[in-house]
């Protein structure tokens, strides 16, 4: 009878783990939709909202920085003199910023010593609407709960909703 049961407790579980999966799912899909942030970090820039951890608001320290970066690249500086301006200054890459204040962040990518800010960072920044209070997300998923490999979503697919949070830039300046 044993041979029996142990076949019949895997369905269920497999069953039960798919049923929490679709929930979970659709639940951030739901937020996400209505502009709350539901990622785990805030980009650079802004910090979680400690009365509400799905909203937004301006860390005004690294938001200077953000401004500084645009204020460059508008006077014509190319994004590798941007991010070697930033390191020559001494002004902490986002990841190293994040560990500053705190917040347990890791990558893949990290050398040793401390990280430094690079062409791809600053790029990143400058194309990012995040700092025109636009919030985008759900751009990439995995094709089930039992398969974690992340797979790029069309951009026709992402979640983008305006005025989400206030912005560090003007659309101007962004555009």
């Amino acid at each position: 009878a044993e041979q029996f049961v142990l076949p019949f407790k895997n369905l269920f579980n497999d069953s039960y783990c798919k049923d929490i999966s679709t929930k979970v799912r659709s639940q951030l899909a739901l937020k996400r939709k209505n502009g709350d942030f539901v990622g785990s970090f805030a980009c650079y820039g802004y910090l979680k909202d400690p009365a509400d951890h799905n909203k937004l608001i301006i860390d005004p320290e690294a938001a200077e920085i953000v401004r500084c970066i645009f204020a460059w690249k508008i006077q014509g500086m190319s994004a590798e003199r941007i991010a070697e301006h930033l390191n020559e200054q001494g002004i902490l890459c986002p990841m190293e910023y994040k560990r500053s204040m705190g917040l347990k962040v890791s990558t893949n990518f990290r050398t040793n010593g401390k990280a430094k800010w690079f062409p791809v960072s600053v790029i990143r920044i400058l194309k990012n609407e995040i700092y025109i209070g636009v919030t985008t997300q759900g751009k990439v998923t995995t094709p089930s709960y039992k398969i974690k490999r992340l797979v790029e979503k069309p951009e026709s697919e992402w979640d983008r909703v305006e005025g989400t949070h206030e912005p560090i830039i003007t659309q101007d300046v962004f555009d």
